[in-house]
């Protein structure tokens, strides 16, 4: 017993007896010690059973460390079951993301999708996200779909009973079959020009013309189609776009060796210069062949074209003949499935093809 404990009217005997019986000062340091201990020191082998405690022990597989665990995992477990558990558990993977909730009038109001801050670094991050996130949304609530950069969704017929229906089905795939639908596209753009070169290998060339007599156009007068006022220098564009809009075009994908991955079925327009059409760079380029300054060409792959494969450079590749016409209209080709053809505008990329991702890929060749 303390000394300061003994009512004022104790003994001398008495207080040397509380002195001598006084246990505080030997124990007080260990006291002290334990205080803040799992909470300030936490010793590295006590950590595993304070995740077992405070039961963490579901985010072991998506943080590294016990120490992880328990700094993040604290924090989350309070909020658990609300959107800000969901802002933080993306937040443990290195992502960000913003819930979308259905409209409540529809049936499914409890399926919701996350658009996500970026495209998954690796496949293996998929699961990992869909495990989180399931972790920490309320039991009535679904992870239905995460969205980056190509996002459609199913079309809505109307609102009223009888047409309150929804027509196909929102863009993206499930992993192996499972688990919320992914849906991430990327986009790449290009320019390139056409030299003499180019459009003789393409059978197109039109020398460009210093003359300002029609007489001195160099093209078969059979197929031309304007007018005497035209300017000479923009019917000569129109032909080449024109003859350029009616071939076949293809976008090759080679890896780092130069060997083929596939080939994607392009879409080409002669286009000018608009304020509306195509987005390209700060503008937009409008189709149309009155005063063309060039092609446009896209194409997009689907998901799962060269899924696992790693894209080194993409080109342009015309009038090349497919292998197997007792299949026709197939989008994406193997490296057998195309012959001949002339290549241009091989670009540097660094494309990585993944189950859940389209790219799309647009080219601007000027003349």
């Amino acid at each position: 017993m303390s000394a300061e404990l003994l009512p004022s009217n104790s003994s001398p005997a008495q207080r040397a007896l509380a002195a001598a019986l006084d246990l505080m000062p030997d124990l007080l340091p260990g006291v002290e010690q334990i205080q803040g201990w799992k909470h300030v020191r936490q010793p590295s082998d006590l950590r595993p059973f304070l995740v077992d405690e405070y039961g963490l022990a579901v985010l072991s597989p998506y943080l590294a460390n016990y120490a992880d665990i328990l700094a993040l995992g604290l924090p989350w477990s309070r909020v658990r079951g609300t959107h800000a558990a969901v802002a933080q558990g993306l937040a443990m993977l290195g992502y960000q993301g913003t819930l979308s909730d259905p409209p409540a009038r529809r049936r499914a109001w409890a399926e919701f999708q996350i658009d996500l801050d970026r495209v998954r670094d690796r496949k293996e991050d998929l699961g990992k996200l869909a495990g989180i996130v399931n972790l920490s949304i309320p039991e009535r609530s679904t992870f239905r779909r995460g969205v980056h950069g190509y996002d459609v969704p199913a079309a809505e017929t109307g609102w009223a009973r009888l047409s309150g229906a929804l027509l196909s089905d929102d863009s993206g795939v499930r992993i192996d079959g499972a688990g919320p639908k992914w849906s991430f596209g990327r986009s790449m753009s290009f320019e390139h020009t056409f030299s003499e070169t180019d459009l003789t290998a393409l059978d197109i060339w039109i020398p460009e013309i210093d003359s300002p007599k029609w007489a001195d156009m160099d093209f078969p007068w059979q197929t031309a189609g304007f007018k005497w006022s035209d300017d000479l220098e923009r019917a000569r564009r129109v032909a080449l776009a024109t003859s350029l809009e009616e071939m076949p075009v293809w976008l090759r994908f080679a890896d780092a060796a130069d060997a083929t991955i596939g080939y994607r079925k392009a879409v080409c327009h002669g286009v000018e210069q608009g304020l509306a059409g195509y987005p390209f760079g700060s503008g937009h380029l409008a189709p149309g062949l009155d005063n063309p300054i060039g092609i446009y060409l896209f194409a997009r792959t689907d998901f799962g074209d060269g899924s696992g494969s790693e894209a080194a450079s993409v080109s342009v590749l015309f009038n090349a003949a497919v292998t197997d016409p007792a299949r026709p209209g197939r989008l994406w080709l193997d490296p057998a499935g195309l012959t001949g053809g002339m290549e241009l505008a091989t670009k540097p990329v660094s494309i990585s093809f993944g189950e859940s991702i389209r790219e799309h890929l647009q080219f601007l060749m000027r003349f």
